[in-house]
């Protein structure tokens, strides 16, 4: 059982009363994991809600995807250059992903980054083009959290619209799910965890009403990242 199995199956039995009343065990893959609540046993097929981009040609990427990129390497940059730079500054460095050359990206920014860490003057500040993207870099003073090198991914394919990308995330799992576990014996149940975190139940719940296509799953639930469950509905 991985992790996020485990997780989604843990709040399911808390939903369903505890351990005293419900509980998890392997599923066969698919479905993820089976549930017993009292006498009844279901098997419950086990998804993440990430955020989808959009890219130029019309085409779904996902934002977990584009960002985990620039992520690793903010992460990067901490661990190498970090040390190097003196005890009172941090560096704040933003990348706009995704970038059209991966390496040759990194390569520039860990560049101009090392530069900055070689002689850091406070209140310094720059932005630069490199591969098609935006980077900058600020000289802040140090961060409470201990991390010399701090900074943010802003993906350039995200929308602002949260509803929209919740119909659209949403949508997609049940789709694949569904397609997955169709033949599969009843009853069978969805478990999404969610990872868009700007999207809450309540958005789901809006969102879930707009699907109308129908789908094997007798039950859905949102799972958020806190263990909080909800039973959200289709329209279909």
């Amino acid at each position: 059982m991985r992790p996020d199995e485990e997780f989604v199956g843990k709040a399911l039995v808390t939903y369903f009363g505890g351990p005293g009343k419900a509980s998890i065990s392997d599923g066969s893959d698919p479905p993820d994991i089976c549930l017993a609540v009292g006498m009844t046993s279901i098997g419950v097929e086990v998804t993440q809600l990430s955020q989808f981009t959009f890219k130029p040609d019309g085409t779904l990427g996902n934002r977990v995807t584009e960002d985990f990129f620039g992520v690793r390497l903010l992460d990067g940059l901490n661990d190498q250059l970090g040390p190097s730079l003196p005890d009172d500054v941090s560096l704040l460095v933003g990348l706009w992903v995704p970038v059209s050359n991966a390496a040759r990206f990194r390569k520039a920014v860990s560049e101009w980054v090392k530069s900055v860490a070689l002689s850091p003057n406070k209140g310094f500040t720059e932005e630069r083009q490199i591969e098609g993207s935006n980077a900058t870099i600020s000289v802040i003073p140090v961060r409470p959290s201990g991390k010399k090198i701090v900074g943010f991914v802003y993906n350039k394919n995200s929308s602002a619209e949260i509803g929209l990308n919740a119909r659209l995330v949403l949508e997609d799992r049940i789709r694949r799910k569904n397609d997955i576990c169709c033949s599969l014996p009843k009853p069978i149940w969805l478990a999404v965890l969610n990872d868009y975190w700007l999207a809450d139940a309540n958005t789901y719940h809006l969102a879930a009403r707009q699907i109308e296509f129908a789908h094997c799953f007798e039950r859905i639930f949102l799972v958020s990242d806190e263990g909080r469950v909800s039973e959200i509905k289709t329209g279909a």
